[in-house]
């Protein structure tokens, strides 16, 4: 009875001991590649490293980006949509840095160096993609899963997404893809998620919570112990109930959005509307081909609260949600 309860006090201790030390973040981004280009998504062109490191880790199937890279960084930096008027926080790095964390910026172009100081923030953005995109792929896994070789650890997050729609279309479950590097519609956001966090999650899984770009900031902060001010809006959900399985759906989100200029588009579980009217039922239609069928009785009330996320956004945008910042290809 007594070796019980010094087993039970040594595993405790050891529990606690290995919650007060801030986990090691790597966050690798790709430009430019969006889910059709990944096996574990479904894709034709092999990627085994990034299927690897899916398996190891949480997988998100509905994870969107903004439509264009620039925004995306903001969003990711900031933890608020790029028009948003809030009162702009620090950049997740900074409230790291000045936690306690060493930073370290890594290109893929020379030798890399495990940081020597613990815990440690490295950010790495791989390059953009030239004219012969499935080698650039090829390339892209080869380099992240190499670098995923290199920082496992029990106490590591590794985290793997892009910032935008493929340059290039591919395919999803055998069906042709299209290009989504600047389409306003769900393929120009919607992009790989995948999270390796040991201290989280066996791994093996796959998530179908709802998350985009604005999720990475509170998620990280939180793994760090970092309080967020209350007096910052922060517009992101952390995704650590999702990482750990938490089935409490008052933990996770029921919509994402995704914007560029004055184009925004939201989405729930089954549907997406944008500003430009479209309306659609991604689980029956992913290439928004059609219009939403009249026996969905439930469609006209979906409609309406999705129409009411785009009304306050727009009541909130500032001035440069006004102007479009990229050019978009029309709908195939």
């Amino acid at each position: 009875m007594k070796l019980r309860f010094f087993l039970f006090l040594f595993l405790s201790f050891g529990i606690c001991q290995a919650d007060d030390d801030p986990p090691n973040l790597v966050l690798v981004l790709a430009p430019d590649l969006g889910c059709d280009w990944l096996g574990c998504y479904g894709a034709e062109h092999p990627t085994p490293h990034l299927d690897g490191i899916a398996e190891q880790g949480v997988r998100f199937e509905t994870a969107w980006s903004m439509l264009e890279g620039e925004l995306s960084h903001r969003t990711l930096l900031f933890g608020q949509y790029p028009a948003s008027t809030a009162k702009q926080p620090p950049s997740f790095p900074e409230l790291l840095v000045n936690s306690g964390y060493s930073r370290e910026d890594f290109d893929f172009d020379r030798e890399f160096q495990l940081p020597s100081e613990q815990p440690f923030l490295l950010l790495c953005r791989l390059p953009s993609p030239g004219t012969d995109f499935p080698s650039y792929v090829t390339r892209v896994d080869e380099l992240v899963g190499a670098l995923a070789k290199e920082t496992e650890g029990e106490n590591t997050l590794f985290l793997f997404t892009s910032s935008n729609g493929s340059a290039v279309g591919g395919t999803r479950n055998g069906r042709g893809y299209p290009e989504g590097k600047g389409a306003l519609a769900n393929w120009g956001a919607h992009v790989p998620l995948i999270i390796r966090a040991p201290f989280l999650s066996d791994g093996g899984r796959v998530s179908r919570d709802l998350v985009d770009h604005s999720d990475l900031y509170p998620t990280l902060l939180e793994l760090a112990g970092i309080d967020l001010d209350p007096d910052i809006a922060i517009q992101g959900k952390s995704l650590v109930p999702s990482l750990r399985g938490s089935d409490d759906p008052f933990d996770k989100r029921n919509w994402i959005s995704s914007q560029a200029g004055a184009f925004r588009m939201v989405r729930d579980w089954h549907h997406l509307l944008d500003t430009q009217g479209n309306f659609h039922d991604l689980e029956k239609d992913p290439l928004q081909e059609q219009e939403v069928s009249v026996q969905d009785k439930q469609a006209p009330h979906r409609r309406e609260r999705l129409q009411m996320i785009l009304d306050r956004f727009s009541s909130e945008d500032g001035p440069e949600a006004k102007v479009s910042t990229i050019e978009v290809s029309p709908r195939p």
